[in-house]
């Protein structure tokens, strides 16, 4: 069975550990990208301004998606640079945009409620890694710990 498979084959809940795990792994490439930049700042298009990116934005979500408190807090401090990613006017190298929208999509499903396909995230959080060997391990390595 492939790694894709071995996931599809989880239950809901296990299925949800996998997403934890390879969410905190999206989570550290996304630390490691706003460490080496510092202020991350981009112009809006519309209006003109300035923004500063909430770079504790990604690790405030999975507390919050674990802790079930501050969700509404998170929602709105997504908004912007969501629409500011879709307009692109805010831009981030592949790697570590996938870590953001996994983050992101991880927070929609189990913070929100709302319907994001399970494989998804997945392979957003995958596509944050660079080394794609070094993925599949990852991947394996969720996989067992849920089971």
């Amino acid at each position: 069975m492939t790694l894709a498979e071995e996931f599809l084959a989880l239950s809901p809940d296990r299925r949800r550990i996998v997403h934890e795990r390879l969410v905190e792994h999206a989570l550290d490439k996304w630390k490691a990208y706003a460490r080496s930049r510092g202020a991350i700042s981009y112009q809006e298009t519309v209006i003109g301004t300035v923004q500063t990116v909430d770079t504790s934005l990604p690790e405030h979500a999975l507390a919050a998606v674990r802790s079930g408190v501050g969700i509404a807090d998170v929602d709105a401090r997504y908004g912007e640079p969501i629409a500011a990613m879709q307009d692109k006017d805010l831009y981030f190298p592949d790697a570590v945009e996938f870590a953001y929208y996994a983050i992101y999509n991880f927070f929609r499903k189990y913070g929100l409620k709302q319907e994001v396909d399970d494989w998804l995230i997945v392979n957003q959080a995958g596509s944050s890694e660079e080394n794609e060997k070094k993925w599949a391990g990852v991947l394996k390595k969720a996989i067992q710990k849920a089971l």
